[in-house]
């Protein structure tokens, strides 16, 4: 054989290597008679806690911890708790062979907050196709009790007289003013008036004070009450609190943020409440960061004591719109329950810790703030409460 036909047959067979490799390329770019499935399969959830959740005894609690397990084939990317998103976690083995859940499985958990009666709990799953399922029950939060003792005449065991101071700042000379407060602690001083045994020439009204006009006010309580008497002391306007020192300040109509010589510290306040001896003394703060004012903030369902047994004992209690950190806005939420309350009640006896607990979730549920109450520190409480005798 000839080197020419040699060289001629090497060159053919390179030319069928590269048709072959390129038809081993065009088969395998394009790919024939491939089916492509969209993931149509919804998540499946399952409720660890609260056990037995469709036939719930009615709770007492203001909250409810959820607990589940969230599962699907391509991945849970969200779980939501009445619309919150929840916190998700790697569950354990035993919970996934417990409850039987396959796939790629979360588990979740969400605290929602409960309001007297029927709350609708609804927990939503989604995959990371977007699929979504969903969970719906409901659980009874029962109504708070309110203690009351039988009896037919208040000076069995209230001797003294109910006194209010009502404080309110809006209109303010060196700073920005608020639009509530005066009608805020207006609305306070009629239904106390009108509701409960206040009478109106007990009731000290300070509209847009200064400094001095506060002291003045608290000085001549002092003087004044007895050792058997009751002081409630209601503050509506601008609050303060000083990160530096861990103080709070109420600020008077003459306040000035360049110069604090017209502030009033949480300290003035307890040192005042402190010297004035009274039976029972709550103060009321609906200001800016005006949870500073407390020793501790302990409220919760109190044993079934009678209201005799809390009078006996002198207290001095405050209930405040929001915590030290809190910013509350002008059109006090706080105000609005406090009133709803005080006005809705029937009993005869309201303790201040009740009437909390029955505004405290309204006030949440309506706002920005969580209101506080507690014991005013080094101010002489003895562990009662102050008792509203209604009319």
């Amino acid at each position: 054989m000839s080197q020419k036909i040699i060289y001629f047959f090497i060159i053919l067979n390179v030319i069928n290597i590269v048709y072959a490799q390129e038809e081993l390329i065009t088969n395998t770019s394009k790919p024939k008679n491939v089916k492509i499935v969209a993931d149509t399969k919804y998540p499946t959830i399952k409720i660890l806690s609260p056990q037995n959740f469709r036939g719930m005894k009615p709770l007492k609690e203001s909250s409810l911890e959820i607990i589940g397990l969230a599962s699907d084939e391509s991945g849970v990317s969200l779980v939501s708790v009445n619309g919150k998103a929840a916190q998700l976690s790697e569950p354990s083995y035993s919970e996934v062979q417990q409850y039987n859940v396959s796939g790629k499985v979360v588990k979740f958990s969400g605290e929602v907050s409960l309001s007297m009666r029927e709350n609708t709990i609804t927990i939503i799953a989604t995959d990371t196709k977007n699929n979504t399922a969903e969970e719906t029950f409901t659980v009874v939060r029962e109504e708070e009790k309110i203690s009351t003792l039988i009896t037919t005449n208040d000076s069995q065991f209230i001797k003294g007289k109910y006194y209010a101071l009502i404080i309110a700042v809006q209109d303010y000379k060196s700073i920005m003013g608020l639009e509530y407060p005066l009608q805020d602690a207006e609305n306070v001083k009629n239904v106390l008036t009108t509701n409960y045994t206040f009478e109106n020439n007990a009731i000290h009204f300070l509209k847009n004070p200064n400094r001095k006009d506060i002291f003045s006010a608290l000085q001549q309580l002092k003087k004044k009450l007895s050792a058997e008497d009751n002081l409630l002391i209601y503050y509506a306007g601008h609050g303060f609190w000083d990160v530096d020192n861990s103080q709070g300040y109420w600020l008077p109509a003459s306040a000035s943020w360049d110069d604090r010589a017209e502030w009033i510290s949480n300290s003035d306040i307890r040192d005042n409440i402190k010297s004035i001896k009274t039976k029972h003394t709550l103060l009321i703060s609906d200001a800016c960061f005006s949870g500073g004012i407390f020793k501790s903030r302990e409220a919760k369902e109190k044993p079934d004591i009678s209201i005799q047994k809390m009078y006996e004992l002198p207290s001095r209690k405050a209930i405040t719109s929001g915590t030290f950190k809190t910013a509350v806005p002008d059109k006090s939420v706080f105000a609005d329950y406090l009133l709803k309350r005080l006005k809705e009640n029937s009993a005869k006896y309201l303790d201040a810790e009740n009437l909390y607990l029955n505004f405290k979730q309204a006030v949440i549920n309506n706002g920005p703030a969580v209101p506080q109450f507690g014991v005013i520190y080094d101010a002489g409480d003895e562990g009662g409460d102050f008792i509203f005798v209604r009319k």
